[in-house]
């Protein structure tokens, strides 16, 4: 559009306004004059006042300036001609979003991610009546967010004991050999473990083994329980039978926490049944109360952070306020890092450190080019790179110093306390 409009004042510039322009020049005796240093202004002025009275008297003042109308209407066309040209490109956009949005049939599309519910309203049913009676659709389904953190703690610790398990039966397992019983026949050899038939997650790991016989000559993997004041005393059992039994007391767990009816929290997906009621439904304001009932796009359901759903409105909004703070800190930071960069790398401030380089520099014009110009491109270009390993490195060093720094406290404690 811009391009558009700078060709259309382009040509009305260059066929109407030009060629008038230079038609109408001053003449000989009312073009200014351009003297030397030692003019006097003054006189200067009084000729030129004197020269514009006697065209006055003659009437050529009118002559001279009758074209002057022409900026003013050039102004306002250009002026109703941008403003088109904006209307016009804003309902073609309008269109294509349209168009786009319409062409659209996943789930993800007709779902509205709706946050601020207030506590009379924390139910499915509430929810979906409440929308239908908007009239701007109806509602497939609606999955109202609940305080899922027992449920979601149970879930992380189940995954790890049984990474373990695996981890024990990886170890009992693997890369061994049978060994030959002397006493017996080759034909009566006991054979390895074969894998169980019955592959359900749930299902005993040992099999059918009695006793937990194993025909390998290493001994079972064992693992060691701490317990006792300040966890100081320790005792070694079998690995593989003690996270069995951990995995089956939360499999227990998890199964009674099922059944258990979660806390509501205010946020929940809202399924349409076509895009357009969805879209109508996050551009209407459905409630006048501030933070309430907001409507925007859910993302798929991939890219939703389930824990963060549980989160209060106050933990948000202290999370949000704490990035924004570190990035204006940040921000603040990087730019007083990259001004004395960008300072450095130009051949004045070369030129007040190292003044042979900088006469080098004057004497080859590609050279003071490529300093003035691509340089301090390069430095920030290599600047955003390394951002990632410095933050890296300095959330190590932080974390390094925080614990010297309380190895140093414990220490200063401990020996207060004992001298």
């Amino acid at each position: 559009m811009a391009i558009k409009f700078l060709l259309i004042t382009l040509f009305f510039a260059l066929a109407v306004i030009k060629p008038v322009h230079d038609t109408h020049q001053e003449n000989a005796g009312k073009k200014p004059h351009i003297g030397g240093d030692g003019d006097n202004k003054a006189d200067h002025l009084e000729m030129r006042t004197e020269t514009l009275w006697s065209d006055f008297a003659g009437h050529d003042y009118e002559y001279y300036t009758d074209y002057l109308w022409m900026y003013l209407v050039f102004v306002y066309l250009f002026t109703a001609l941008i403003l088109y040209m904006i209307v016009s490109e804003t309902r073609r956009i309008i269109d294509i979003r349209q168009e786009y949005l319409g062409s659209q049939t996943t789930i993800t599309d007709r779902t509205v991610r709706l946050s601020g519910i207030p506590v009379d309203l924390r139910s499915e049913d509430k929810i979906k009546e409440f929308i239908e009676d908007l009239e701007i659709g109806k509602v497939e389904s609606v999955t109202l967010c609940r305080n899922w953190k027992a449920l979601d703690d149970k879930i992380t610790s189940r995954q790890t004991i049984l990474r373990k398990l695996e981890e024990a039966w990886t170890v009992n397992l693997g890369s061994r050999r049978v060994q030959r019983n002397l006493e017996t026949l080759p034909l009566i050899q006991p054979r390895p473990l074969e894998a169980n038939g019955d592959d359900r997650e749930d299902s005993r790991l040992l099999g059918n083994a009695e006793g937990h016989a194993t025909p390998y000559a290493r001994p079972r993997p064992k693992a060691k329980i701490w317990y006792g004041p300040f966890r100081l005393r320790y005792r070694t059992v079998d690995a593989i039978d003690y996270y069995e039994e951990k995995l089956r007391r939360l499999d227990d767990e998890i199964r009674d926490l099922r059944k258990k009816d979660f806390e509501p929290t205010p946020l929940a997906f809202v399924t349409m049944d076509s895009v357009a009621s969805a879209q109508m439904a996050i551009q209407a304001v459905l409630d006048p109360s501030p933070l309430q009932l907001l409507a925007n796009n859910s993302p798929a359901p991939s890219d939703v952070v389930w824990p963060n759903t549980y989160l209060s409105r106050s933990q948000r909004i202290f999370r949000s306020w704490t990035i924004t703070f570190f990035i204006g800190v940040l921000s603040i930071f990087w730019t007083a890092l990259l001004i004395p960069i960008a300072g450095a790398l130009n051949t004045c401030s070369i030129g007040e450190v190292f003044p042979g380089l900088a006469d080098v520099l004057s004497r080859h014009k590609l050279l003071e080019s490529l300093v003035n110009t691509q340089l301090p491109t390069l430095a920030a270009t290599l600047l955003n790179v390394l951002v990632p390993f410095l933050y890296d490195c300095e959330l190590r060093s932080s974390l390094v110093i925080t614990l010297l720094i309380s190895i140093r406290a414990f220490k200063q404690a401990r020996y207060d306390f004992t001298g």
